[in-house]
């Protein structure tokens, strides 16, 4: 009679679960903090123009893109007495902490227009670069730590929490910390560089702090690959034939199309909705503080709940509420702001204590929006380790570095093209660089652009989710199935 392997009834400790989750802090304070404060820093303090900035953030970006394949293919071939993904943890999360801080100490040489353009897109490729050491061994290390199909999620709910957890207390808690409401000299905070730097320096000394909690946590999953055979063969011939055979699998591709969709609405919101902070609303450092932070809390609980929705609802379903959600808060505050029925301004009054109602529904949608997205992009990466699995009965070789690779250099490709043309829109709508005032009119059109295009793409990541077929049924089978072949080839 046939048994279960111990492989599909193999559970993962909590404790080594949260150990690799702390890992995410290392992309999270720095990839935030970037997405976070990078613009304004180069705009509005270093007077760099929009589309420049943009540029130079959008090539680092695809440049990113471009070499995750390759990373994911020397990952998943390497012999080393560390294993195959803790060499590239360690060094490249290390050169993420040194390139970070760079990327906001500015030297005084480069400080004019043409050089400093440079010198962003020069800085940003080599953050881009020790990103993609890291990030793809790290996410392939998860899918070796975690083979169930449920846990996948659990897993994935803990590295967004802790990513949550950072971002709240780095990113969210920097308005408090390092941007006070205004300076002594009456400009906004955002406008003075030396509030940036000092940012830099405490966030890329606890990314480092991070690398090491990440690779000491895991190191249980470190075993020596020197003379085993590469399971994805050897050569350029074969990793473009490894590359190809992973892009068609169409499962991936389906996850990838609103992957890449939901990381269009994140982006133009994460983007745009640091000027609304400035400019529209006219938030305190302790408002921002709490808009921004109230987005990460919300974005955490998203995912914590998507473990428990998707083994209720299955995975494509628990994505399709995700970003209903997320589409709903958008066009929610859309609908609020723009039809004129909540001018920043408003207040309430109440009980004799008054109430800014206007703050309040303006954090609440951007809460939601993130609680949104917390849920729809935990579960659309474990998918992407359930695909993995389900090619690997087809081909008999487990290619989890190739997929997380393919999956990051497409979603990547098309977050620098957004990122780039987020930056244009900004030009666009009539902002001007490097300075405390901006036009009503460019200010009205920007908050039609977050808010439009936010509810637009999230909106569209449903029809496409409703076409994924892969469920647990379909993955207790595959696994089933993996355990006969691996018998059958012990056997013989």
């Amino acid at each position: 009679m046939y048994h279960r392997s111990s492989q599909i009834q193999r559970e993962t400790p909590w404790s080594h679960i949260i150990g690799y989750a702390v890992g995410e802090g290392v992309t999270s304070l720095t990839m935030n903090g970037i997405g976070a404060f990078a613009m304004l820093y180069y705009t509005q303090a270093l007077g760099l123009r929009f589309d420049l900035a943009g540029l130079a953030f959008s090539l680092s970006s695809l440049w990113d893109a471009l070499i995750d394949p390759t990373v994911g293919y020397m990952s998943d071939n390497t012999h080393s007495r560390w294993g195959r993904r803790h060499p590239y943890i360690l060094l490249g999360g290390l050169l993420m902490a040194a390139s970070f801080y760079f990327l906001w100490a500015v030297p005084a040489p480069f400080g004019r227009d043409g050089l400093l353009f440079l010198y962003l897109m020069a800085i940003n490729i080599i953050y881009r670069t020790a990103y993609a050491i890291f990030v793809i061994p790290y996410t392939a290390l998860g899918f070796e730590i975690c083979t169930d199909y449920y846990q996948r999620s659990q897993l994935q709910s803990a590295r967004f929490v802790v990513g949550m957890l950072v971002n709240l207390l780095g990113p969210a808690l920097a308005w408090s910390i390092f941007f006070p409401d205004k300076a002594a000299s009456g400009h906004e905070a955002t406008s003075i560089s030396s509030n940036f730097i000092r940012m830099g320096t405490v966030f890329a000394i606890f990314t480092a702090i991070f690398v090491f909690i990440v690779a000491l946590a895991t190191r249980h999953y470190m075993q020596d690959t020197r003379g085993r055979i590469a399971e994805t063969g050897k050569g350029i011939k074969m990793f473009f034939c490894n590359s190809l055979e992973v892009v068609a699998d169409r499962h991936l591709r389906l996850i990838i199309s609103f992957c890449c969709i939901g990381s269009v609405s994140a982006i133009f919101v994460a983007t745009l909705q640091m000027y609304l902070y400035v400019y529209y609303m006219h938030l305190t450092a302790l408002q921002k503080t709490l808009t921004h932070g109230g987005g990460m809390v919300l974005c955490g609980l998203g995912a914590i709940y998507a473990a428990p929705l998707a083994r209720k609802l299955d995975k494509k379903y628990a994505v399709c509420i995700g970003a209903a959600i997320a589409a709903g808060a958008n066009l929610l505050a859309g609908t609020l702001f723009l039809g004129g029925i909540l001018q920043p301004t408003t207040v309430w009054l109440l009980g004799g204590f008054t109430v800014p109602i206007a703050v309040v529904v303006f954090a609440a949608c951007n809460m939601f929006n993130w609680f949104g997205i917390g849920i729809f992009s935990v579960i659309s990466g474990s998918m992407i380790a359930d695909v993995a699995e389900v090619n690997e009965l087809k081909s008999g070789v487990r290619k989890d570095g190739g997929y997380a690779a393919i999956s990051a250099f497409m979603t990547k490709l098309v977050a620098s093209l957004a990122t780039f043309i987020a930056s244009v829109c900004l030009a666009w709508v009539g902002f001007v660089s490097g300075s405390d005032n901006q036009t009503p009119e460019a200010i009205r059109r920007l908050v039609w652009l977050t808010f439009g295009l936010g509810s637009l793409f999230a909106a569209l990541v449903i029809p496409i989710a409703l076409r994924y077929s892969i469920s647990h049924a379909f993955i207790v089978d595959v696994k089933e199935a993996l355990a006969r072949k691996k018998e059958q080839t012990a056997v013989s």
